[in-house]
């Protein structure tokens, strides 16, 4: 089979395209706590010294410590470095027929289901979600949509709270869906790389392996480390056995289990550093400024720029020609994404410096200049 990479062209992604060099002076295009914790980074400094030495080759007392944080057995969770990782192998396993996408949906997956030859369903957006400024945005996921036909061997894919409007799912909904896909022939795999900055409220992790309920999890985003690769996934026992034998021993670092033991001490979202009131700030400014927004839930802001698709690229290239990057909402699925602007952690970490890019660009209608106070540390 021929192995055909992104074009970097046209990479979707939040950070640097493949081979991009530099780092631009506020980076808006990732999903990415921007408060990483000083312990955390501190312990990190102190275990790379460690790094002479070879990591626990099965990463056992992780999935040990994974499993009483989320009340599971270690027999049904995988580590590995990151969630996307851990997906491209999962679909590799060949024990998925078909993937179901119901849109908007990380565009990993169907790249990863396009390298496993895997066929694709996308379910177009059929729920009705509300602009700040009253209009609908028709980017919603329904859950009770009469449309979607199950066969054997399906395995449907939901991110809870969903990428890039931060519509969340209630646990038990999940749960009700995953039982009517399993009893079907199907399975439901749920996406919580954004759990951890909802203090886990509607999480399904702990029942993972029930129904064939698949759980995926990121711990790169609420760490605010990116570059160290870390995550895991939890499902029947024999999933998730087949897995780690295929990724074999050493598949999750020194550092990658360091960063897993300690996040699996953390109780809450702030013990991460995290803090959601400069994203609530920075949503009110652009309110103010009469830029629509969702009031989702997550680490980003999904904003309608009120401009043509073509206007809104050539912006986010003026942009990134002066340092700023920005991501539009492209490759989640619906046609209209580049109308859109998907604002992500960095911006919160300076909402004044944000909020000065839409008053001294006139892309949309703005009144008055703001003054917010600088954002500090929540700890």
């Amino acid at each position: 089979m021929k192995v055909v990479l992104p074009d970097p062209s046209g990479w979707d992604h939040g950070g640097p395209a493949p081979g991009e060099r530099g780092r631009p002076s506020l980076d808006a295009s990732t999903t990415v706590n921007p408060f990483p914790s000083p312990e955390l980074l501190a312990l990190l400094g102190r275990d790379l010294a460690l790094a002479r030495s070879y990591p626990e080759p099965w990463a056992t007392e992780c999935r040990e410590r994974i499993a009483t944080r989320h009340l599971l057995s270690p027999e049904r969770i995988v580590t590995g470095p990151g969630a996307t990782f851990l997906l491209y192998h999962l679909l590799g396993l060949s024990l998925v027929r078909r993937l179901l996408l119901p849109e908007p949906v990380f565009s990993e997956y169907g790249r990863a289901a396009e390298m496993a030859g895997l066929p694709v369903h996308r379910i177009p957006p059929g729920l009705d979600l509300v602009l700040s400024d009253g209009r609908p945005l028709g980017w919603g996921i329904d859950l009770e949509r009469a449309g979607w036909e199950i066969r054997p061997g399906d395995l449907m894919v939901l991110v809870n709270p969903v990428n890039p409007t931060g519509q969340e799912f209630p646990a038990s909904r999940l749960l009700t869906l995953s039982r009517r896909l399993g009893a079907e022939g199907g399975a439901l795999l749920v996406d919580e790389s954004f759990q951890d900055f909802l203090d886990n409220r509607s999480s399904v992790l702990s029942r993972a392996g029930e129904d064939g309920l698949l759980v995926l999890r990121s711990l790169t985003k609420i760490t605010g480390l990116p570059g160290i690769r870390t995550g895991f996934l939890a499902g029947p026992p024999d999933i998730s056995g087949q897995m780690r034998a295929k990724m074999g021993p050493w598949s999750t670092g020194l550092l990658e289990q360091a960063v897993i033991r300690w996040a699996m001490e953390r109780e809450n979202a702030s013990e991460f550093g995290w803090n959601d009131q400069p994203r609530d700030r920075l949503r009110a400014g652009l309110e103010q400024l009469g830029i629509s927004c969702l009031h989702g839930e997550g680490p980003m802001i999904l904003t309608s720029l009120g401009i043509s698709s073509e206007e809104a690229r050539a912006w986010r290239l003026r942009l990134a020609s002066q340092g700023v990057r920005l991501r539009l909402a492209e490759g989640f699925g619906p046609p209209d994404g580049a109308r859109l602007l998907r604002i992500g952690c960095e911006a919160f970490s300076d909402p004044e410096r944000f909020l000065e890019i839409f008053r001294s660009t006139g892309q949309s209608p703005y009144g008055k200049n703001l003054s917010l106070p600088p954002v500090t540390r929540k700890n």
